[in-house]
């Protein structure tokens, strides 16, 4: 899937998704916060932030835009002028509530709410005066081809983890199977797995590969999907998140263990509830 068909998907999600809030009256499920500058309090939906970290996440460049701004235009114009590719969301396509929840988001992501936000790798680098003077100086290049090969090298499923091994080691510590999905990016059949229906009242789950503890016994729950899910990980001040994410080009963000980097499935926002926000189900 191109980054553009990506962020087109994301951007109809998003926009069906924030009426389907409003519709059924989800808006109690938001984090308040003072927005810098407006004595009023703002309201963010930790759902629709989520998605916002995603796309930005997924793309090697993301512009966060509006198709009638001269600035956007600007910084459209200076990657467009390169020849590089990029994702864009244009927010006065989603609706006037969406596109200033949207802003507000990208208040509190980058701190500033005005638009264009461009992202490189995962980083803002400003605005559409930024994004210009970046392309003046030749850095603008370079930075994205740099994204975009390290993009390339998550879509390989490369990365630098705390435990190295070869696949001939790998091959020799785990079966057939296992080597199949946690080191070749495998996935069981719906409904194989005896954890799927598995609901212990302590314990926790481990990476089958290097064994670190993922997920508590507590952050699983009942779903008829046909794998095993669970809405909250484990964090070590070593390891930072014991569940790292990383596209792999499904158009999903694939989640992998960050000690190892073992593949262990996607990571999916449908499953809002009062104990879970921002709808994540790995």
């Amino acid at each position: 899937m191109s980054a553009a068909s990506a962020a087109t998907i994301a951007s109809q999600v998003i926009s069906k998704k924030a009426r389907k809030h409003r519709r059924h009256g989800h808006r109690n499920k938001v984090t308040t916060y003072a927005n810098p500058g407006n004595s009023a309090a703002s309201t963010i939906d930790p759902w629709l932030r989520t998605r916002i970290e995603e796309m930005i996440a997924l793309q090697p460049v993301m512009v966060f835009s509006k198709s009638w701004c001269p600035f956007c235009a600007q910084a459209k114009d200076a990657l467009g002028g390169l020849g590089k590719q990029f994702a864009k969301l244009e927010l006065d396509t989603l609706g006037p509530q969406t596109e200033a929840q949207v802003q507000d988001v990208l208040a509190e992501i980058t701190g500033a709410r005005t638009v264009p936000r461009v992202f490189i790798g995962g980083t803002c680098i400003g605005g559409g005066t930024d994004t210009m003077l970046l392309a003046e100086s030749g850095q603008l290049s370079d930075m994205v081809d740099e994204a975009q090969e390290a993009y390339k090298e998550k879509l390989q499923g490369k990365g630098e983890f705390a435990m190295q091994k070869s696949d001939d080691e790998w091959s020799k510590d785990l079966d057939a199977q296992r080597f199949q999905i946690l080191r070749r990016r495998g996935t069981e059949p719906p409904g194989s797995h005896p954890y799927d229906k598995m609901m212990p009242e302590k314990g926790h789950f481990s990476c089958g590969a290097c064994g670190l503890p993922l997920y508590s016994a507590q952050s699983k729950f009942e779903s008829n999907c046909g794998w095993p899910v669970f809405d909250k990980v484990y964090a070590s001040p070593d390891l930072g998140q014991h569940v790292g994410s990383r596209p792999d080009g499904s158009g999903s963000l694939e989640i992998v263990c960050n000690r190892c980097g073992s593949h262990l499935g996607h990571v999916f926002y449908d499953a809002v509830t009062e104990a879970n926000p921002n709808g994540e189900r790995h």
